[in-house]
């Protein structure tokens, strides 16, 4: 009789837990987790380490966090509230900027005030509010910046800073932690990069280093692909180039023996397409530049040479640059495709002088405002 109780008992334990089974739903359709309203660029680039959010990011224009509206001069940051968990119902956020928790990564030290700035509230607009249908889930807002005021001289090399907040959601609770996201507004990466240096597609003999397609004996010699005038041609018929203890470099030198460089000219004429450009004699930082008598780095759109020395700062359309230590270069935008032609003018007078280069750089911005 007892082994009877305990076989009954045994199938009804099993027959009540098949009966819970098949009312139960598939563990892929249980909603878990509590719903929460959070900024979710205060996470996307962070991974949670801290509520920073860089702009630019991304590597083109599918995945930038920003986008343009030439017609109103503004950069629009993306900026946004979502839903965590299973509820989908609609909810309003209040959008605020929060001044005193930028202030507090400054007085802390976390920013660095000859770098970072806050941004002044003449640059931006921003909405009061966010409103997110029902099903939705998740809706964004714009953070729109003036693009002139980004281009302002006082930002060159700072990153604006504005830290961005959602409140008093109508329903749900606020994630407070992930609720703030703050915006950092990389000026250079926005207004004139990031840079690309193409130097190898469209300059021939770029250096690093250069290579001669003459010499005189082991010294001197004249720079494969480049053009160079008479009065560069200064040591015996070879100019432009040198080989010796700084290596193989671009090289303009006159005096301890060596005749004057009046009007001399080394120079290459590009082919490029429209594009805003830098073009960098110095490769960085000249590897000797002992000039006494102004010398320019030139660039001249439509033209298949460089002006004289004396009409470089006054000829038509012609950029230029005083030759000095560390950089030589000059920016230049060419609004449809065309000819460049860039390099070096000088007139030695005054005994032993010159400079040298290792390299020659040309950088495009294919993302500037």
């Amino acid at each position: 009789m007892r082994q009877n109780t305990i076989v009954t008992k045994c199938f009804l334990f099993l027959l009540t837990a098949a009966l819970l089974g098949s009312c139960r739903k598939d563990d892929s359709k249980i909603a878990y987790g509590f719903s929460k309203v959070y900024m979710p660029q205060a996470i996307y680039l962070s991974g949670g380490v801290n509520n920073n959010y860089p702009v630019p990011s991304g590597t083109d224009s599918s995945n930038y966090n920003y986008y343009l509206d030439t017609k109103s001069g503004k950069l629009n940051v993306i900026l946004g509230a979502t839903l965590s968990g299973p509820a989908n119902g609609a909810y309003s956020v209040d959008v605020k900027v929060d001044n005193d928790t930028v202030q507090q990564l400054f007085t802390k030290g976390i920013l660095d005030p000859a770098l970072y700035k806050l941004m002044p509230a003449t640059m931006y607009t921003i909405p009061t509010r966010l409103d997110v249908a029902p099903g939705a889930r998740s809706g964004s807002f714009d953070l729109g910046i003036d693009i002139g005021a980004l281009k302002s001289p006082d930002y060159v090399g700072k990153f604006l800073v504005l830290a961005v907040r959602i409140a008093n959601p109508t329903q749900y609770v606020l994630d407070t932690a992930q609720g703030a996201t703050i915006v950092i507004v990389d000026v250079n990466g926005l207004v004139i990069g990031p840079a690309v240096d193409i130097s190898a597609q469209y300059i021939t003999n770029p250096g690093n280093p250069f290579v001669a397609s003459g010499m005189n004996g082991t010294r001197w010699g004249t720079l494969k692909g480049w053009q160079a005038n008479a009065a560069a041609l200064s040591h015996g018929g070879f100019g432009g180039y040198s080989s010796d203890g700084d290596g193989q470099t671009m090289d303009l030198e006159s005096g301890w023996g060596s005749a004057q460089i009046l009007n001399g000219k080394v120079y290459q004429t590009l082919n490029l397409p429209a594009g805003t450009y830098t073009f960098d004699g110095s490769g960085g930082s000249w590897k000797w530049q002992g000039t006494k008598d102004a010398g320019y780095i030139v660039v001249a759109p439509a033209l298949d040479t460089l002006p004289d020395y004396s009409n470089v700062t006054t000829a038509a359309g012609v950029l230029y640059q005083v030759i000095a230590q560390p950089q030589g270069k000059v920016g230049f935008q060419l609004t449809t495709p065309g000819k460049v032609t860039v390099g070096v003018v000088v007139n030695y007078i005054q005994d032993q002088q010159g400079i040298k280069s290792t390299k020659v750089s040309l950088l495009n911005y294919p993302k500037h405002l």
